[in-house]
């Protein structure tokens, strides 16, 4: 099993984020069961195909089915982190964990279908389809947009507000799981990322709704100009405070090692 190998492959080191769990509890295989039946339900087509033509069709669709399977793998590895860093299973984290596999069961069809419509957009797909009775569609109709839109922010929103939570608990729990300075911080870094993550999801659905409350009015264009600038400004801030720190994380880790170096750990490594 995947987990086991990184499991038996991890070799502490004394400036990164302990281990304290290294036992697939059920919590974790269930979710693996679940992570494993979602992906499932990605699989670009369940039969052989027939002809070169149904197979070309056919691969047309691995572009989404990968990006797809990357998105899901992500929130898999990090919720696999998340347990080995603190070894949770109380009732909180039970119910969380719950709460994650149900959005990640919901949402799987309707990001399998925006992110592979958007991959065939750049391949050059065509934007209609044929339905069965014969009539020929748009994939995404321009007034579904808006809608559309929220509900992927919904989605995004959802899975970090649950991964929030999930590390907000650890955090509350640093002095029982006995978390040393580092690792008080990197909890702390993960909340301020997942923060970001909430409020990036949050501006997309507003981004989205903007020009189309505005469509027809004289500040139409001003008000999506603003709603992109606002997005564009909080991610430019993000990503400076995300480098900053990370450079207070290096400077950190090199303290500590030289602390280590030395042979005494002191007061620097307990929370």
């Amino acid at each position: 099993m995947l987990r086991e190998k990184f499991i038996h492959h991890h070799t502490y080191k004394p400036h990164e984020f302990r281990w304290r769990s290294r036992e697939i509890s059920r919590l974790e295989g269930l979710s693996d069961a679940v992570f494993g039946f979602a992906i499932t339900l990605l699989i670009v087509a369940l039969e052989v195909p027939k002809t070169s033509g149904e197979l070309l069709e056919t691969m047309r669709g691995f572009a989404g089915f990968a990006l797809t399977f990357f998105i899901l793998y992500t929130l898999w590895y990090r919720q696999f982190v998340f347990f080995r860093r603190y070894g949770l299973e109380d009732p909180p984290t039970v119910a969380l964990t719950g709460a994650l596999l149900f959005v990640v069961l919901f949402f799987v069809f309707p990001l399998k279908f925006f992110v592979g419509t958007m991959a065939n957009r750049l391949l050059g797909a065509p934007k209609t389809v044929r339905l069965p009775d014969g009539t020929i569609e748009k994939v995404i109709r321009p007034e579904h947009v808006p809608m559309m839109m929220s509900i992927y922010g919904a989605g995004f929103v959802a899975v970090s507000v649950i991964f929030f939570l999930l590390y907000a608990h650890a955090y509350r729990k640093r002095e029982d799981l006995d978390l040393n300075e580092l690792e008080v911080f990197d909890t702390r870094r993960s909340l301020e990322a997942l923060l970001y993550t909430i409020v990036i999801g949050v501006l997309l659905v507003e981004v989205a709704w903007a020009g189309d409350l505005a469509r027809g009015k004289p500040y139409e264009d001003m008000a999506t100009y603003a709603s992109v600038g606002v997005l564009y400004a909080f991610i430019a801030f993000m990503l400076y405070r995300t480098r900053r720190l990370g450079r207070r994380r290096k400077e950190m880790v090199a303290r500590l090692q030289e602390i280590a170096v030395e042979g005494d750990p002191g007061p620097a490594l307990q929370s």
